[in-house]
């Protein structure tokens, strides 16, 4: 945890980096409002911002729902299927734009996600006297984002700080023995 007292935090989650990265290094999902509470430290959460993708079919829902009930502001934009069957959903630069939209009000800015795309956003919040802090999965994250952090927190080496618990196996039912029948 970065001690930041008195400081202003921005905590940015590419939801989708985020998602594919514990599923495939863990096989579990993320604990995003932990991610927050950690990365926040002791300084003052300004905003959380959640960038997520959505489908026809809205599965994602239940998902949101509860983003948005731990406090995380959830920005959503459709997914988009080309005609080659290729689906498509990047934030990066919606990201980076609301970045530097809110740079005036930020101390620090903690980018959850492990996309070497934002290496050149870093460069530019370092460059404007700001803190950036990374929170990703090591497995998953880009060396050159790594280089130009101030600060890197890996979820990796905390799972079950991270990440949701495990749902255990179902144990199959229990078969209840009906009681004899007294015959008179």
């Amino acid at each position: 945890m970065l001690e930041t007292p008195n400081r202003r935090v921005g905590v940015f989650i590419d939801v989708q980096n985020m998602y594919y990265s514990a599923r495939n290094v863990f096989n579990r999902k993320v604990n995003y409002p932990k991610i927050v509470e950690e990365t926040t430290g002791n300084g003052q959460l300004v905003r959380a911002l959640a960038y997520a993708v959505t489908t026809e079919a809205g599965d994602e829902s239940p998902f949101l729902e509860a983003l948005e009930k731990n406090n995380i502001e959830v920005i959503a934009k459709d997914l988009v299927e080309y005609d080659s069957g290729h689906k498509k959903a990047n934030w990066d630069v919606g990201m980076a734009i609301d970045v530097v939209r809110m740079l005036d009000m930020l101390d620090v800015v903690v980018m959850v996600s492990g996309d070497g795309d934002f290496a050149p956003l870093a460069d530019y919040v370092r460059g404007k006297g700001r803190l950036f802090h990374v929170a990703s999965f090591r497995e998953s994250t880009s060396s050159e984002l790594l280089e130009v952090t101030d600060f890197y927190t890996n979820l990796s080496a905390e799972p079950e700080k991270f990440l949701m618990p495990e749902i255990s196996k179902r144990k199959p039912p229990v078969k209840k023995r009906k009681a004899p029948v007294k015959k008179k």
